[in-house]
């Protein structure tokens, strides 16, 4: 029985990875980063400014991470960070018209196949898919921190 379970955690983690994978190469092959096509997709999926705390938080993004993949995204023209009205600090990230064109040729398109993929399955497969992630997701992060 434990065989088994191997079996499929492994599965489940090879499932997972070619998941990663597809967003890797999709992004490789536009010349971005993995980090920079994440904040392309989450600006976009959320059409409002974000800023850089905010990202972190949503994305699980390290500070350092996100602050070099601005600079940048700010160094090839893509994005401008605009301080907040009140509070100089926080900088709200905002496309470009640059960026704004580049992500409707290259992010957009990725996030209408995903739509595409949701919308072939039936209601009750997607329901499942999120519920069941979830309380994996949930159920390894408590077993991860009970690791000395």
């Amino acid at each position: 029985m434990e065989d088994q379970m191997e079996v499929r955690l492994m599965r489940f983690n090879r499932i997972y990875k070619e998941l990663d994978d597809i967003y890797h190469n999709y992004a490789k092959a536009r010349g971005l980063s993995d980090s920079a096509f994440w904040v392309f997709y989450f600006i976009c999926e959320r059409r409002e400014a974000y800023t850089q705390a905010e990202l972190c938080a949503n994305w699980y993004y390290s500070r350092q991470t996100i602050n070099s993949t601005l600079k940048n995204l700010e160094k090839q023209g893509y994005i401008v960070l605009v301080p907040e009205p009140g509070n100089r600090k926080n900088k709200q990230i905002r496309l470009t018209r640059e960026g704004e064109s580049f992500a409707e040729k290259m992010i957009l398109p990725l996030v209408k196949a995903e739509k595409n993929s949701f919308r072939n399955m039936k209601e009750e497969e997607r329901d499942g898919l999120e519920r069941l992630f979830g309380i994996h997701v949930k159920l390894l992060e408590e077993e991860v921190r009970k690791i000395p």
